[in-house]
């Protein structure tokens, strides 16, 4: 089984979990399937790693893959990755990017990595990278989480 296979396989696990502890989630995040994002590797407490495909219809005027699209893809490697670090439910405070190089239909695919940096009683503080399919740095990102308590959760009504 891919890694891939086994990250959703874990999701179907936590969002029946979660959906019968009175909260609703969409697991996988519809985000992660309209970006096609494929996970190749997870260390918890430590990174993730993802493929991000380029699809035409991300692209700005120029027809390079449009950066709050990158950001997205970024975001939903930062999520599961706080997620698988701390065992909890996080909300995103900041993310903050830099953009190096366009994402282009010549490149086919770019790779989004997190890096957990920190991790703090209530927040986790990562790094993340989007590289070409040679290493090339595209951009760079910081993300700053804090962790939701149980009475933080939004519940079923």
């Amino acid at each position: 089984m891919s890694v891939h296979e086994e990250w959703l396989k874990g999701l179907a696990k936590f969002r029946a979990g979660i959906n019968s502890a009175g909260m609703e989630v969409s697991l996988p995040p519809p985000s992660m399937l309209e970006l096609g994002l494929h996970y190749l590797e997870v260390k918890p407490g430590v990174s993730m790693k993802a493929k991000l495909p380029f699809q035409q219809r991300f692209t700005n005027p120029v027809g390079t893959f449009q950066g709050g699209f990158l950001a997205a893809g970024l975001d939903d490697v930062f999520g599961p990755l706080s997620y698988v670090t701390t065992g909890r439910t996080c909300l995103t405070l900041s993310l903050n990017m830099t953009f190096l190089k366009a994402f282009t239909e010549k490149m086919q695919f770019c790779t989004v990595e997190a890096f957990v940096l920190q991790t703090t009683k209530t927040f986790v503080f990562m790094r993340g990278e989007i590289r070409t399919p040679e290493g090339e740095l595209l951009a760079h990102a910081e993300s700053h989480v804090t962790i939701l308590r149980d009475d933080q959760m939004q519940r079923k009504t």
